[in-house]
């Protein structure tokens, strides 16, 4: 396989940057957390529904086509690819994502979350464009092996975030004015320079970038609906806007293993991409079979250990008026869990470029989340945090039947 600009592929965690890397994805989570708590703490539960909504919203639009993106470019660049020649799909995912977001805040802009208020269009659609940048800008640096250079991305992209809120709220205490520090985080990646590392190798072939994305974003739109969609499902089923705060918050610091893995997945596929370039599909086999035999633990300790302490956890986060049932907390830390390993053992496809395979796998977990939200019983939180954890325990199992086949 043709290396990616003369350098040899790194191997192990201990590989040059990788800790750059995981410090500066930890730092970020726990500065987005910090953001989020500051604003809870200022607004309160129905004050800050609208932070919850853009947030939902721009979560979802990120998984979906933002982490699709960035591992295409990753996958590409670590093979020697320059992502300048690909600047009509990177410009089509940027578009498509403005209009989703556009579209969102539209669809309910009359309702109590935005209460009419047209400064959540220009704050969702510019959060669009500047994180269309930021997830080119990791995936070309990953790619590139600049893994310190990502780390330093994702944790000052925290830092702007946090700081902006701060500053912001000093000068008002308002919803519509604190989303706009949201808008100020991708700068990060504009100060390191990212465009300087993309660079082409001759001769190399390049993968199809539609039947890439296009396999992936399915699989991604499913995954995803199950995760970022539970407010939105409290919200369909009837539920009050302080509920939806509550299931917002939990969900959103209970996945905070899934999003690490989001910012630090690109450090581990130009590994598995030269194991797949090499033809080693036992030792892919091998590495899928330790992540979902350590997956299935996680997600029993996962939900005993949110059945245990997930609602005084949330409560000393965002204060006691946010604090979920403990069934909710179960479901949802166990059911995270899994997504999470599902999420990790998808990248021994993703290596083979079989995203349709992915795609399949989360398109079940989906119908199997829906049927049961829909035939069980109880509040509409519990019946979201049901629909959940089943779902994402049906895709893992999906994901596990695809990776360790041989």
């Amino acid at each position: 396989m043709t290396e990616a600009v003369g350098v040899s592929v790194p191997r192990g965690l201990r590989a040059p940057g990788t800790t750059t890397m995981v410090v500066g994805g930890l730092a970020g989570a726990v500065l987005a957390y910090a953001f989020q708590a500051v604003g809870t703490r200022a607004l309160g539960d129905e004050g800050f529904a609208p932070i919850a909504a853009i947030w939902t919203a721009f979560f979802i639009i990120a998984s979906v086509l933002f982490v699709p993106l960035e591992q295409y470019v990753t996958r590409e660049t670590s093979r020697g690819r320059a992502m300048a020649d690909d600047r009509r799909v990177i410009l089509s995912v940027g578009i498509l994502s403005v209009v989703a977001g556009v579209a969102y805040v539209l669809a309910g802009l009359d309702t109590p979350l935005f209460d009419g208020d047209p400064a959540y269009l220009a704050i969702i659609a510019l959060l669009a464009v500047g994180y269309t940048i930021l997830f080119t800008a990791k995936g070309v640096l990953a790619g590139n092996r600049r893994f310190a250079d990502v780390g330093w991305v994702l944790g000052l992209e925290g830092v702007f975030r946090l700081t902006a809120g701060v500053a912001l709220l000093a000068v008002v205490v308002d919803a519509s004015v604190f989303a706009w520090a949201m808008v100020v985080a991708p700068v990060s990646a504009l100060l390191l320079r990212f465009w300087r590392h993309d660079r082409a190798e001759p001769d190399v072939v390049p993968v199809g970038a539609g039947r890439f994305l296009g396999a992936y974003i399915a699989g991604s739109s499913a995954s995803q609906l199950l995760l970022a969609g539970a407010p939105l499902g409290v919200a369909a089923l009837g539920g009050s806007t302080a509920l939806f705060s509550v299931v917002f918050v939990t969900f959103t610091l209970y996945r905070a293993p899934l999003t690490l893995i989001y910012s630090l997945q690109s450090r581990i596929l130009p590994f598995l991409v030269s194991m797949a370039g090499e033809g080693d599909d036992h030792g892919l086999r091998r590495i899928a079979l330790r992540i979902v035999s350590a997956g299935v633990v996680l997600t029993v300790l996962g939900g005993l250990v949110g059945w245990l302490v997930g609602p005084a956890v949330v409560g000393l986060m965002f204060s006691e008026g946010f604090m979920p049932a403990r069934a909710l907390a179960m479901l949802a830390a166990g059911g995270v869990m899994a997504g999470a390993t599902a999420q990790v053992g998808g990248q021994v496809l993703v290596a083979r470029a079989r995203t349709a395979a992915l795609a399949a796998a989360w398109v079940v977990g989906l119908l199997v989340a829906l049927a049961v939200m829909v035939l069980v019983a109880g509040t509409p939180d519990f019946r979201v945090a049901v629909g959940f954890a089943a779902g994402e325990v049906t895709a893992l199992a999906a994901v596990a039947f695809l990776v360790t086949r041989s």
